[in-house]
């Protein structure tokens, strides 16, 4: 058994620094789509059906000159990019973009991102909780 407290370099956390909705937009997808090419599968974990709904759209609009083929599930499915907002992984994904207001801290995640936002206190508090989890558990943090 590991100790959570004993810092593991296979796990990360990357915390995308954001001042603008159209920035989180922008890197959502760009991470989406570095998955897909790669033909790595990648977990979108959301808080509620609204949230869902929303980055399902997002990643039928954009980029303008293509989509992102994608899933909602929350049962096992061998798609690459799925979006829930249960505690599953339906595609036993590594990594996970944490898009929810509590921090992921299952030891199956190896690569975490979700972001520091900057754009007001409330938000950038909720950065800090997830920082201060991530730190406390081991995982290697990474701003960008």
């Amino acid at each position: 058994m590991t100790n959570p407290k004993i810092p593991n370099k296979t796990k990360r956390v990357t915390f995308f620094q954001v001042t603008s909705d159209q920035m989180k937009r922008n890197r959502i997808v760009s991470v989406a789509h570095e998955y897909f090419e790669k033909k790595q599968p990648l977990l979108f974990k959301l808080p509620h059906k609204k949230a869902l709904e929303y980055l399902d759209f997002l990643l039928w609009r954009l980029p303008q000159d293509s989509f992102l083929p994608h899933v909602i599930k929350d049962t096992p499915c061998q798609d690459l990019i799925v979006l829930t907002s249960s505690e599953e992984n339906p595609n036993g994904a590594r990594s996970v973009f944490n898009l929810t207001g509590e921090p992921i801290l299952n030891p199956h995640f190896t690569t975490i991102y979700t972001f520091e936002d900057l754009s007001s206190t409330e938000k950038n508090t909720t950065a800090q909780k997830h920082y201060h989890a991530y730190k406390a558990h081991g995982y290697k943090i990474i701003s960008l």
